[in-house]
């Protein structure tokens, strides 16, 4: 994903040139905006208003003057009580440009009613482009509409009197000014996008520094959740071969003659055991650890559901009596993470051999997501032990409630790679054996989300 740059706001209108940038800039400015729109142009109603005491100074008919400042503060001030409404709050861009092109209009209307142009009432035009141009916060589009249709008006209005050269001057005048408040507004509204840009990059680098904070906190974990284990996998076959050690040692010593030679090969049997469980426990560790240094590497691509169990099947101890129904087809996953839960299930059931003789695969695929359901005429678990035996190390307070030789690692390896694969690993009673339910549905479980197109 490419960043946003200067050059993708139009040169012409301001905006961004995607409209879905364009959408998060308005959501982002919105409140601020809000109130920007609503303050200047409920201040600006005000002032309008209030100068009916200087038309009764001024103006060759003051009644008629008065009733139009009346007349048009009513309305715009009806068009701003939408705004309390809050599924108008929206639209406060178009209509508070609406009641600044209703000022603007009755001002040259009123300029329109009088006998000539020395009363100067286009000063107050000036005076709204100024004051509107800095505290509102309008687009650029409708701020260019509010003055050019006030200017129109004006032109209109002014020509439409004998003293051309006065109607000249201030059409000018007025033009100038316009003008340069528009460009103002312009530059304004790129210096509101390129804040917004430099925002969202903040943003963004913040939100990967919180991700990496978190994923340093959980590596930290894991690791010490490791090293638990590694250790109450460790202490007890070590002790157990240095005390079989001394009676494999004593055996041997022909002239003491302590220990029966035969007691000596059952010692050096422990000792195999010992170190069989010891490999055994920690390469389970090894692999389940391995699990956590490719989460969140999003190498997720179609993966062979139907050709991955086949494989599965033929892995499986040769006694075991499997069928499958049923297909998967395909699905987006990660290959090798979903490997190796199949992997850890063939060493569950090859542990489970003399347990189990028929399993049953049924493969369904549904709304993108696929099921695997695996049913067997094992021993029968309940929710509790499996919930126990799939519970992540982390999460895990006591290490010593099993065995202290080994701890149950294969179906544990199962749920965390199903995890990482973005689906779910659970259990089902069924009515001899354990029904085991594997569900990928196809798209990782959680990521950092970016505002899409505005920072790399």
């Amino acid at each position: 994903m490419s960043p946003v740059k200067k050059k993708d706001i139009n040169l012409w209108t301001g905006r961004f040139a995607s409209e879905k940038i364009e959408s998060a800039f308005g959501d982002f400015v919105f409140s601020r905006n809000l109130a920007a729109n609503v303050g200047g142009a409920s201040l600006g109603l005000f002032l309008f208003v209030i100068y009916v005491f200087s038309d009764y100074i001024d103006a060759v008919n003051p009644n008629e003057v008065v009733a139009i400042r009346v007349v048009t503060f009513v309305i715009g001030a009806a068009l701003m009580s939408l705004l309390l409404i809050k599924r108008f709050r929206p639209f406060h861009d178009p209509i508070s440009a609406a009641v600044l092109i209703l000022m603007g209009a009755a001002i040259n209307l009123i300029v329109y009613t009088q006998p000539s142009l020395e009363n100067t009432y286009y000063i107050a035009l000036i005076q709204g482009f100024i004051m509107f141009s800095l505290f509102l916060r309008l687009s650029f589009i409708s701020m260019v509409v509010v003055i050019a249709s006030t200017q129109v008006t004006f032109v209109i209005a002014a020509f439409a009197h004998p003293d051309i050269s006065n109607a000249v001057l201030q059409s000018i005048n007025l033009l100038l000014v316009g003008v340069v408040c528009a460009i103002g507004v312009y530059l304004m509204q790129r210096y509101q996008r390129v804040d917004f840009l430099k925002s969202q990059t903040i943003q963004t680098q913040n939100a990967k520094l919180n991700i990496l904070l978190d994923d340093a906190k959980r590596d930290n974990e894991r690791k010490l959740a490791a090293m638990n284990m590694l250790v109450h996998f460790v202490k007890t076959p070590l002790h157990q071969i240095n005390g079989f050690s001394d009676i494999v040692m004593n055996s041997l010593d022909v002239e003491e003659e302590r220990i029966s030679i035969n007691d000596g090969v059952e010692g050096a049997r422990y000792i195999k055991n010992a170190t069989a469980n010891l490999s055994k426990s920690v390469n389970n560790l090894l692999n389940y650890h391995r699990l956590d240094d490719v989460d969140g590497a999003q190498n997720f691509e179609d993966a062979p559901i139907d050709e991955m169990i086949y494989d599965f099947k033929e892995m499986l101890p040769v006694e075991m009596s499997v069928k499958t129904n049923g297909k998967a087809g395909m699905i987006r996953t990660d290959c090798s993470v979903f490997k190796t839960a199949l992997d850890s299930l063939v060493n569950h059931y090859s542990e489970q051999s003399d347990n189990v003789s028929v399993l049953s695969i049924e493969l369904e695929q549904n709304a993108g997501a696929v099921e695997i359901t695996l049913r067997d005429d094992g021993p029968a678990i309940d929710n509790e032990r499996f919930l126990q035996e799939t519970k992540p190390l982390t999460k895990i307070d006591n290490y010593l409630t099993s065995d202290g030789a080994e701890m149950s690692m294969f179906l544990r390896t199962v749920a965390r790679a199903v995890e990482i694969c973005g689906g779910t690993f659970s259990w089902a009673p069924c009515d001899a054996g354990n029904c085991f339910i594997i569900r990928l549905s196809g798209e990782k479980s959680d990521g950092l989300r970016l505002v899409e197109e505005v920072a790399a």
